[in-house]
């Protein structure tokens, strides 16, 4: 059935008006559906939608819908949700009104690379995105729906575990689960839902697709160490050992022992200095060669790029000492892999909590010089790490950065600077890109000091 026909004239609800549902509206009116809107905090009159298109429950009955699109984030557990769910209508998202259009377009033939994972997975999708001349999107922040019409011959796709969660038929080529550890668990509630929501994006993969996993993660090779059902081809990719059946780097090389048997001597650069880097570096390296792409293109594609703000983004050096931004670690497991990186640090640490527990962080007692600790849950992490790391609790980011610039100077070992909050921004900030600028602010201010 064309997608016209399949919509024309039929209610359809739309759960959540931010960026993806205004993007599901725009595309559902072009095929003349008759499109109802809700949204737990939209204020009707300040985005000018007309109120015959707000959903009243009072008004109108749930079953009464065609179909239900829910946003990222409208969790499986909203009253609503649970009401459909419970009548039996179907319900879908913009992931799947991309798909759907797609199987019926000529843009059948063309490539879907979907990535996934807790950390790293903006990252990859862009050095993907780069070497293949196109856009990410999704999760990235450039909504599908709005690529649908392209005649894009491949469309790299950051996938959320909110997206995830509601993929019915969705099927990419290839698919990269980069790691998977805590986060979002004041959504999923459960890690088990979380983990699940995430290895969907394998589940409709057939024998002919590859998934490629983080073999270094022990969530993911316990699973994946099963079969589960997985169709699609497996490739193994490490950054800590050799691999005979997978793709792996090592000193400044990838041996890819999956597809050519052949290792590549790479540029080295400060993005490579970094070992969470190295590994997003060969997980993108291993998606474009199952594309068929020429090794030597891929790498010279891959050379190019040098990171995304607020990714453990260098700053600079004042007297010697190095700053590090790393706004985008809002959970634990993306602060410890950016820890990993340094022999010796002083970390600025703490934001909006997600209920995380940071008894990991003891772990680095060996690397972590002093832990300056900011934000809402700063008390939560002393808890943690008072009988393990020297710490102290800060005013705010200003004062934390200030007193780490101090004592890294008076040690005279310059220790590098890590901010990295294993939090949320939302204590203080709207998004961690916010969080991130006004660090690299601070910066700024205290090189005009010294210079």
């Amino acid at each position: 059935m064309q997608i016209k026909k399949k919509y024309f004239k039929k209610d359809i609800l739309i759960l959540g008006f931010g960026k993806t549902g205004k993007s599901i509206a725009r595309f559902l009116k072009n095929q003349k559906a008759n499109i109802f809107i809700y949204d737990d905090n939209l204020d009707v009159t300040k985005n000018k939608i007309k109120i015959k298109n707000f959903y009243d429950p009072q008004q109108k009955k749930i079953s009464d819908f065609f179909i239900i699109f829910v946003s990222p984030g409208i969790s499986k557990n909203h009253y609503l949700v649970r009401k459909a769910n419970k009548k039996k209508i179907p319900i879908s998202s913009d992931i799947e009104l991309f798909w759907e259009n797609k199987i019926v377009s000529s843009n059948y033939s063309s490539n879907i690379l979907g990535i996934t994972g807790t950390n790293g997975k903006s990252t990859i999708a862009l050095m993907i995105s780069n070497v293949l001349k196109t856009k990410p999107l999704g999760n990235f922040g450039n909504v599908i729906l709005d690529y649908i019409d392209k005649k894009n011959k491949n469309f790299v796709i950051e996938l959320s575990s909110f997206q995830l969660d509601y993929i019915n038929d969705f099927k990419p080529n290839i698919s990269i689960i980069s790691n998977i550890n805590n986060d979002h668990l004041n959504y999923h509630k459960k890690f088990l839902n979380y983990f699940n929501a995430k290895i969907n994006i394998s589940k409709n993969q057939e024998k002919e697709d590859f998934l490629i996993v983080n073999y270094d993660d022990e969530n993911i090779k316990k699973f994946f160490s099963k079969k589960n059902n997985i169709k699609a081809k497996i490739i193994k990719i490490s950054n800590k050992k050799s691999l005979t059946r997978g793709i792996y780097y090592k000193e400044n090389k990838i041996y890819d022992n999956y597809f050519t048997n052949k290792n590549y001597i790479l540029k080295e650069n400060s993005f490579l200095n970094l070992r969470h880097n190295q590994l997003n570096y060969t997980l993108a390296f291993s998606a474009l060669l199952a594309l068929d792409l020429k090794p030597n293109k891929i790498i010279k594609g891959l050379d190019k790029f040098q990171g995304l703000p607020h990714r453990l983004e260098f700053l600079g050096k004042i007297k010697k000492i190095g700053f590090y931004n790393d706004s985008k670690a809002t959970n634990l497991a993306a602060t410890c892999s950016a820890i990993s990186s340094f022999k010796k640090v002083i970390l600025i640490v703490g934001g909006f909590d997600k209920g995380e527990s940071f008894k990991e962080l003891n772990k680095f007692s060996n690397i972590i010089i002093e832990a300056y600790l900011v934000g809402e849950n700063a008390g939560k992490i002393r808890k943690y790490i008072d009988r393990k790391l020297t710490n102290k609790v800060c005013e705010n980011l200003k004062d934390a950065l200030e007193q780490s610039y101090k004592k890294s100077l008076s040690s005279g070992k310059y220790y590098p600077i890590l901010f990295s909050p294993a939090s949320a921004s939302f204590d203080s900030y709207k998004n961690f890109e916010q969080r991130g600028n006004y660090f690299r602010k601070l910066f700024h201010n205290i090189r005009k000091k010294v210079a």
